[in-house]
């Protein structure tokens, strides 16, 4: 059994804000080296229910955030931004995904640091006319592959989130967002055994979790922040422009989707360059 394990930040418990997730603030060092430490829980928990590897995408940011050499050794590394399938790189040889410290959905209400894929270009994303964050969007691209997301960490807006659109798939609650930047995080020992029973539990019965495959085609629908992100995005003749910020792709599948869409915003933030 072949498990990838998918690590984003701003989900991890403690976290409350930019002051902690971001390379060279004040926190950032403090909150990698917890970061870590969540997914060797995760790890960990993958072998007792009997993986034979574990892959970790680090998944934030510039996603060289994972300490490789306090990493627990059993486990394969993949960092670095240029990867085709960005926070589900590695799903294609999964037969289950995990995924540790991630966010609610852009515009959720009262929950931690929320955004999707880019928080400083996108406002909105859909997929088939459903409002989606970055969980059900990599949920669609590791089920291309015929893997499921068996378990889900983060905050309660997340939690809610998923039991809403990832049947069977388990969640673990690290702590409760107040505001965008305020939360009240669980004990650090119950953030432990969440994570540690919760993933071993849902690696060990990954079988029964279903693959929420999307059946093309596939239509993602992305609103921007600003115009001038739609303007540029258009540039590439397969993107429709819907109204002053918002462009939409269609692909034959959820791959072929995602990468129209990620090539798309990718041009469209070049924008903010100039």
């Amino acid at each position: 059994m072949r498990v990838l394990i998918s690590v984003d930040m701003e989900g991890i418990a403690g976290v409350s804000g930019t002051q902690d997730t971001l390379y060279g603030r004040p926190n950032y060092d403090r909150f990698r080296r917890l970061m870590t430490d969540e997914t060797n829980l995760a790890v960990e928990a993958a072998f007792a229910a009997g993986a034979d590897s574990v892959v970790v995408n680090d998944s934030h940011d510039g996603m060289r955030n994972v300490m490789y050499e306090v990493l627990d050794d059993r486990a394969e590394l993949i960092s670095g931004f240029n990867k085709p399938l960005c926070m589900m790189e590695g799903a294609q040889e999964a037969d289950a995904v995990v995924c540790i410290g991630y966010h609610a959905w852009a515009g959720t209400a009262q929950a931690a640091l929320d955004h999707t894929i880019s928080g400083g270009q996108i406002h909105n994303w859909w997929l088939n006319d459903r409002l989606v964050g970055e969980t059900q969007i990599n949920a669609a691209l590791a089920a291309h592959y015929g893997a499921p997301i068996v378990f889900v960490s983060g905050d309660d807006k997340l939690a809610e989130q998923v039991a809403g659109s990832l049947p069977g798939a388990r969640t673990a609650v690290v702590k409760y967002a107040i505001d965008s930047m305020c939360v009240r995080s669980q004990p650090l020992s119950v953030v432990r055994r969440l994570l540690r029973e919760g993933v071993e539990e849902a690696v060990r019965g990954h079988a029964t979790v279903p693959v929420q495959r999307v059946v093309g085609p596939v239509t993602f629908r992305m609103e921007f922040k600003r115009s001038s992100h739609a303007e540029v995005a258009c540039l590439l003749p397969m993107v429709r422009r819907v109204d002053g910020r918002t462009v939409e792709v269609t692909g034959a599948d959820a791959l072929e989707a995602w990468r129209l869409a990620f090539g798309a915003m990718r041009l469209g933030s070049t924008c903010d360059m100039g």
